[in-house]
């Protein structure tokens, strides 16, 4: 089988300097400031379909890209989060319920690595993802609406804290489901009792 122009991980490490470029355009507070956060911020939801489509279309999956890729998603991400926290959009305890929940299941990774067992990507974490990525576009468009339509500066940023309240109790909800989901290895590693072997 053909090999891709770009591998995977290489599409998943161009994103990674998108996030913070996009927040440096956002808070310069200038119009053509946030249509270039919203270029960004776009290219790098494109960048996340794009290295997963190609990592499974040329059957390079790798343990290594299964790791980097959610670390890509949640450093590019939660820098976006800390953007919009910077304009106003959201609130410091919004970032910070992010940042433990994403914190927590990276722990829950490395205990689950100490015991031979990898975590499964679940459902709820998926979503999780979509609603990140589509919640962040959003919010960007809301951003530029009083723009490019009549509606009022008022009624965008109501929405577009009302997306991103949404996107935090998502993200929270993902953690508790990741939480009971491997309630039994947390358990086996608090009780430091052997792993089953499978």
């Amino acid at each position: 089988m053909a090999s891709p122009l770009i591998s995977p991980n290489l599409l998943t490490t161009m994103r990674l300097p998108l996030a913070p470029l996009a927040v440096y355009a956002l808070v310069t507070g200038h119009i053509g400031g946030i249509y270039t956060a919203v270029a960004l911020a776009l290219l790098l939801e494109i960048s996340d379909i794009a290295d997963g489509f190609v990592a499974r279309k040329y059957n390079i999956v790798t343990d290594f890209g299964k790791l980097y890729d959610p670390f890509s998603d949640a450093f590019s991400r939660y820098t976006l989060f800390l953007g919009f926290y910077a304009v106003g959009v959201a609130q410091l305890w919004m970032v910070l319920a992010i940042f433990y929940r994403d914190s927590s299941v990276s722990f829950l990774r490395s205990i689950a690595a100490t015991r031979n067992v990898v975590i499964a990507a679940r459902v709820s974490g998926k979503i999780k993802a979509i609603i990140q990525g589509v919640g962040t576009q959003l919010i960007f468009l809301l951003l530029l609406t009083p723009e490019l339509t009549v509606l009022p500066q008022d009624i965008a940023d109501e929405w577009a804290g009302h997306t991103m309240l949404f996107i935090t109790l998502a993200t929270v909800a993902s953690f508790f489901d990741y939480f009971w989901g491997n309630r039994a290895l947390i358990r086996g590693a608090w009780n430091n009792t052997p792993p089953t072997k499978s």
